[in-house]
């Protein structure tokens, strides 16, 4: 039996001199590989590169909250 669970980042962020940049972010299962792009203070833009290249996908924006969904298959 297979068991299907979503990867989630959230990224809060502000905007700096017109840059979205990391405020907060929270993890539910797996970031992989992107863990090392999202650190307060990072730029947004690169860690949602990341993410969007691995399989993630935007489930919601709001003015200054992105989440982020990636499924993952469990044996």
């Amino acid at each position: 039996m297979s068991l299907i669970r979503n990867d989630v980042v959230t990224i809060e962020f502000r905007r700096i001199a017109g840059i979205r940049v990391i405020r907060a972010f929270r993890i539910i299962g797996s970031a992989f590989p992107c863990r090392g792009f999202l650190f307060i203070g990072g730029r947004v833009l690169r860690a949602e590169r990341c993410l969007l290249n691995n399989r993630f996908r935007i489930v919601s924006i709001r003015p200054n909250i992105i989440v982020f969904e990636r499924r993952r298959l469990h044996h």
